[in-house]
Order: C-alpha cells, then structure tokens, then sequence
C-alpha cells in the first residue's frame, strides 16, 4: 500500500506539477515572448537538464549499488552457515552434535524474526544463538592441540558470519540523507519548470512533452526511494537465504 502512494505521490505529482506549471505558464508567457526567444532559452535549458541528468544517474546507481550490496552481505551471511555446519562434523561428537544444533537455531530465528528485523528490532534469539556458538568454541580451546586447530578454523568462519550479520543491521537502517533527495527533487523541479516557459504554438504537445519528462524523472525519484531501503517495498531483500541453507544442513547430515 505505501509502495503504491510512494509511485502515485513520485509519478502523479510530477506529471501533475507539469501539466500545471505549463498551463499557468503559457497563460502568462505566451503574449510575451519575442523572436529568438528558444534560441536564447533553450541552451541553457539542454545545461540544466545535463547537470541533473549526470546527478540523478549517479544517484539512481549509488543507490542500486547500496541495495546490491545488501542483498549480497546477506546471501554471504547465510552461506557461511553450511561451511560452518560441515566443519562441526570433525568436532567431538557432543561438541558436534551441539554446535549444528545452534547453527540450525541461528538460521530458523533469523527466518523468524525477519519482520521484526525490519522494523528495527534487534533479534535477541539469533544473537543468543552466536553467543551460544562462541561458548561451544571456547570450550573446544581447552581441550587437546588439535582441537584448538579445529576451533580456529570455526571461530574465522563465525567471526565472518557475526561481521555479516552486524552489516545486515547497518545496511537495514541505512537511508539517503535528507541534502541528497533535496538536491534531487529540487533539480527535478528546476528542469521541469524551466520546459514552462519555451514557447510551443500549440499547448498540448507542449504539456504532452513535459509530462514525458516529469514521468521518467518522478520514475527515476521512486526507483531511488525503493533502492534506499533495501529490506523494505517491493524489492525487499527476504530471508530466503537462510532458508535455502536450512534445506542443505539435512543435505550434510545425509552424507550430501
């Protein structure tokens, strides 16, 4: 539903801005204009509208990069889970068996707070869960030398995992800053108001011209406003990852 306003206010508002602001424009211009009026206005408008394509651009792909990286932080996450359930099959038996038992916990209460994790919340299961597998490798340090070896080579792995799943957190509350979509929205109105007051002789085609611009630059502002926030909307990063790795712990205990 907030999706859907987001398009309506992003794409409606622009289209609507400009079929106003040519309307009123003409109205007051129109009569107005001399000869050469275009050859005068329209460079400066082709600058305008260069400056804030290659701002806009540059936006649109920092913000697509940001989101990539999420999702890829939290599919690496995820897939540290199965080297680190495989590894646990060379532990002693108890010691084993108990760590696949938290990690298999770890990736079922990541799964089942996903919702509140992307309302803010902090998820004190799966962080219990970490706690639990730093307890088990610290036990595995007191016993004999080769064990120590294994416990060095699992603590790289969960010291991974942790660092992912702190980034997650990061990347989750991370949104554009307020200067930037300023800037944005603000060009945005600059360049659509400048096409106001070129002069068309017949205003239709004008309006139809601008409201194809205002479309594609309220297209590229909603495209951003989803791209910022990459566990929320309609390209939410879901915890299908984690799932996927529960499915292949049953793989490993089968000898897979």
């Amino acid at each position: 539903m907030m999706t859907a306003v987001l398009a309506f206010l992003s794409v409606g508002g622009s289209v609507l801005f400009a079929i106003v602001g040519v309307l009123v424009g003409r109205r007051f211009v129109h009569h107005h204009v001399a000869e050469g009026h275009n050859d005068v206005l329209v460079p400066l408008f082709l600058t305008a509208g260069v400056i804030y394509a290659v701002l806009l651009g540059f936006m649109v792909v920092g913000e697509w990069e940001s989101y990539d990286s999420a999702k890829a932080n939290t599919a690496e996450e995820a897939a540290l889970l199965v080297p680190l359930y495989r590894q646990s099959k060379v532990m002693a038996p108890d010691k084993g068996d108990e760590m696949r038992k938290t990690i298999r916990e770890y990736s079922e209460d990541v799964v089942k707070g996903w919702d509140g994790f992307v309302a803010g919340e902090r998820n004190r299961k799966a962080g219990h869960d970490v706690q639990e597998m730093f307890r088990i490798l610290g036990a595995l340090t007191a016993d004999a030398k080769p064990q120590e070896a294994i416990a060095a080579q699992l603590l790289t792995t969960v010291n991974q995992m942790l660092l992912d799943r702190n980034k997650r957190y990061m990347q989750a509350g991370e949104s554009l800053s307020w200067i930037m979509w300023a800037a944005a929205i603000g060009g945005g109105a600059v360049t659509v108001s400048m096409s106001f007051i070129l002069y068309m002789d017949r205003r239709w085609p004008h309006v139809f011209a601008t409201s194809v611009m205002a479309v594609l630059i309220g297209s590229l502002l909603f495209t951003m406003a989803v791209l910022s926030r990459p566990f929320v909307g309609p390209l939410a990063i879901d915890p299908q990852p984690f799932e996927r790795s529960s499915a292949v712990f049953d793989d490993v205990d089968n000898g897979y």
